[in-house]
């Protein structure tokens, strides 16, 4: 972790690094700041470590902080990613389901012969579901020509 990354993440950090360096007050993350060059000169002075032995636990640290932050982030997304897929494929329900009784409608006009106003409903039904007659006729050409092709 760099220290502009560092410096962005110390608030959220704070907890975790109490939890890692128990000899560190209060007054010391104070004193820190998020400046990391600050936290190895605390680690090294709290616990014995020498410069190098300072930074090097610093950093293995931070990077097991980085490694579990960013398998929340793709957790995260994948349930965003599940959840904008839910909205979606209920919104494709909705509009399965309208074709479908606008198709009952039409079906019931041809039967009962009404041709007069079965282009008016046509061109209603056209401009209502403009794009659900779209993704249905693109759908259609998709199978037409992969059965073609076959």
């Amino acid at each position: 972790m760099n220290h502009d990354i560092f410096a962005g993440h110390w608030k959220q950090m704070r907890g975790t690094l109490k939890s890692w360096w128990g000899k560190l007050s209060d007054d010391d993350f104070e004193w820190i700041e998020g400046q990391k060059n600050k936290l190895i000169d605390l680690v090294q002075e709290k616990y014995g470590y020498t410069r190098d032995q300072a930074r090097e636990e610093v950093d293995r640290r931070f990077n097991e902080y980085d490694d579990k932050d960013s398998s929340a982030r793709v957790r995260d997304m994948k349930a965003k990613v599940y959840e904008l897929a839910e909205t979606a494929a209920g919104k494709a329900r909705g509009a399965v389901t309208a074709l479908a009784d606008e198709f009952a409608t039409a079906g019931s006009s041809i039967r009962e012969n009404k041709l007069v106003t079965m282009a008016t409903d046509i061109s209603s039904f056209i401009r209502k579901y403009p794009f659900a007659l779209l993704f249905v006729g693109i759908g259609l050409g998709y199978f037409v020509f992969r059965n073609r092709n076959d």
